[in-house]
């Protein structure tokens, strides 16, 4: 017995040199290279539009003659004297649910989707109404055209928490449904201002907010019985190497000591 004691120190030894090398290893590596793959694919389903970074406030996109929808609420011209703002500055949206932390969320399909925000700190006369869009990924078009296709999910509707709940079942385009995939996008406008009005600069009032998003299929309720119903993978901790470092330093400690 006494002369196995050597290699089980060998083998602690070689626990903790192992241990170590994933200690140095960057824990966030691979869910930086699945954002960075999730955005790249976002742009090339974007059709040709570059989205630009807004300080974390989502993405503000600038959409061309040749990418916009129909006039169908393009909303009067507001003036940009009457704001009350100091620095000149549009107000914008900050989400809360989802986080705006993640770029680009994940909606189940044929679910209710939570939306929550807030606004910043140059949105001196904020909408009395806003108007909710969807756009579709890339391939989809307004019949008979080459146009984006978009929907409204909620139009000039009075939203005093800042919240709105999306039905992706009966707030969808119609005729189609929302199928698992990226390159989707929802807008968030002031209805006093319209969808054609909405990039436009003025001072302490809304400027358009945009946010992609994916839609997932929920597999759980088939290949899982024990994971709740209402899961929620945007909220779910990345999993980590140390439980496994733990239990194998514990056993390399006990090896030690016999």
């Amino acid at each position: 017995m006494f002369s196995t004691v050597p290699a089980l120190r060998r083998i602690a030894l070689g626990a903790l040199f192992a241990c170590a090398i994933v200690a140095l290893l960057q824990p966030g590596t691979a869910a930086a290279e699945l954002d960075a793959h999730v955005k790249r694919q976002l742009t090339l389903n974007a059709g040709g539009a570059t989205p630009t970074s807004d300080s974390g406030f989502g993405i503000s996109l600038n959409n061309g003659n040749s990418d916009s929808p129909s006039k169908t609420s393009s909303g009067s011209k507001p003036s940009s004297s009457s704001s009350g703002s100091s620095n000149g500055q549009p107000g914008r949206i900050v989400m809360k649910t989802p986080p705006r932390a993640i770029e680009s969320p994940l909606f189940e399909a044929a679910s209710e989707v939570k939306l929550q925000w807030d606004y910043d700190d140059n949105m001196k006369k904020p909408p009395s109404q806003i108007t909710i869009r969807g756009q579709m990924p890339s391939g989809y078009f307004e019949p008979g055209t080459t146009k984006p296709l978009y929907w409204y999910i909620a139009q000039n509707i009075s939203a005093p928490n800042k919240m709105y709940t999306w039905n992706t079942i009966t707030q969808s385009p119609p005729g189609y449904t929302l199928r698992e995939g990226t390159g989707y996008k929802l807008f968030i406008i002031d209805s006093s201002i319209g969808w054609d009005n909405s990039t436009h600069v003025y001072p302490g009032k809304l400027f358009q907010f945009m946010l992609p998003f994916s839609m997932y299929n929920s597999r759980y309720a088939q290949t899982n019985d024990g994971v709740p119903k209402d899961y929620n993978p945007n909220a779910a901790a990345r999993p980590t190497m140390s439980h496994v470092c733990i239990a194998v330093l514990v056993a390399a400690v006990v090896a030690l000591v016999l």
